[in-house]
């Protein structure tokens, strides 16, 4: 099963007790839209609110994690929500969509007072509603950090019709279970057409990250993906690109550090002179206690089960299912009493077609760890099938 490392949480953990900043109050609130309530957490703060817009089949919570120094080195306030159908949020089922889900968005930041001014920080498919958002709102939006997000470039008419034929195979099992993946599914071509005809502004600068491994098995795919995010950070003179090396999809979970000081390097260039100042400041602080807790955690991290589990998941992400089988079989017996490698070698088993001994193997991982409802949910779909 992927998961956020020890190591990251650990990183990530001592990182946030050298901080000085005293930790705001946040606020979990229901805002209605109309038809339907829009779920929000909000990190208070003072100046241009940072708005995270979460990846497809994720909700709000998908960003806890770097909250806490993203808002202790910006001050800003943080908001983070759940799109229709998420989390908590509602959903109108009649009419839905990429931009009746924006206008639904525009009215409840209207509602909270956020209705200025805003940075952008976009995971994913979450990129494409960063994208018509700032269409639609080109001086509004300061600035934008991308975290290997979705592009209309990546989803030509070809490999979008395969991807549509793909999302519709068994979309309506989900449809009264999941409704929010359900229609964002079903809406998936008509959301990238949608956002074809709204080309990001020039006059947005942005920070663009592209992961080293991005979440396809095709060469193709994976080349296509990375030459869709240079072209798109050559296309202005105010866009950078990076790389984010040794990093999966979330990027934000493999290297927080990564992430967490290009937004705190893009607020900076939209705040006040003194106040960048102070958030440079800060943000050099946090990178030193970064850079050298990273260090220190590596070294424990070498080789541990955690560690082997994420080089499996890398070779299968790659397609090298064969080595990424031995890799976790390796995990196995080096950890035998760790339910989680149990769980991993069946992801491999059952990618590479062996139902049987992936069942096997999620059984002895629930053996260990009754409540693993990874393995529950894939022993029941192995038995539905």
């Amino acid at each position: 099963m992927r998961r956020i490392t020890a190591f990251t949480l650990s990183l990530l953990s001592v990182i946030l007790t050298t901080q000085t900043t005293a930790q705001s109050r946040t606020i979990d609130t229901l805002i209605n839209v109309g038809s339907y309530s829009l779920h929000f957490v909000i990190v208070e703060g003072k100046g241009t609110p940072i708005l995270f817009e979460a990846g497809g089949g994720d909700d709000a919570s998908a960003w806890k994690n770097i909250l806490q120094p993203v808002s202790q080195i910006t001050g800003a306030p943080l908001v983070t929500y759940d799109r229709p159908g998420f989390g908590k949020s509602g959903l109108d089922t009649i009419t839905h969509g990429i931009i009746p889900n924006i206008q639904g968005l525009e009215t409840a930041l209207t509602k909270l007072g956020f209705g200025g001014n805003v940075m952008y920080v976009a995971h994913s498919q979450g990129g494409i509603y960063a994208q018509v958002f700032a269409y639609r709102h080109p001086t509004r939006v300061k600035t934008a950090v991308l975290v290997d997000a979705t592009t209309a470039c990546f989803y030509q008419p070809a490999r979008l019709a395969a991807t549509q034929q793909s999302i519709n195979q068994g979309n309506d099992k989900i449809r009264y279970t999941h409704p929010g993946i359900y229609f964002q599914g079903a809406d998936f071509s008509n959301n990238i057409e949608v956002v074809r005809r709204s080309p990001f502004p020039s006059t947005i600068p942005v920070i663009d990250f592209v992961s080293d491994n991005p979440p396809f098995s095709d060469s193709i795919d994976i080349a296509d993906w990375k030459r869709c995010h240079r072209e798109f950070v050559a296309a202005a003179a105010n866009r950078t690109g990076f790389t984010a090396w040794g990093c999966g999809h979330y990027i934000f979970e493999d290297n927080p550090p990564l992430v967490i000081t290009a937004i705190a390097k893009a607020y900076a260039g939209i705040a006040g002179k003194s106040e960048a100042a102070k958030i440079n400041n800060r943000t050099v602080n946090y990178t030193l206690q970064a850079a050298n807790e990273f260090k220190k955690q590596e070294t424990a991290y070498r080789h541990s089960e955690d560690d082997i589990n994420s080089w499996g998941y890398e070779l299968m992400q790659a397609g090298d299912i064969k080595k990424a089988m031995e890799v976790f079989k390796l995990n196995i017996f080096l950890h035998p009493s760790n339910w989680n490698v149990y769980d991993s070698y069946g992801d491999a088993l059952l990618k590479n077609g062996d139902k049987t001994e992936a069942a096997k193997m999620y059984r002895k991982s629930l053996e260990l760890n009754p409540g693993n409802k990874h393995a529950a949910k894939a022993l029941n779909n192995l038995s539905s099938n």
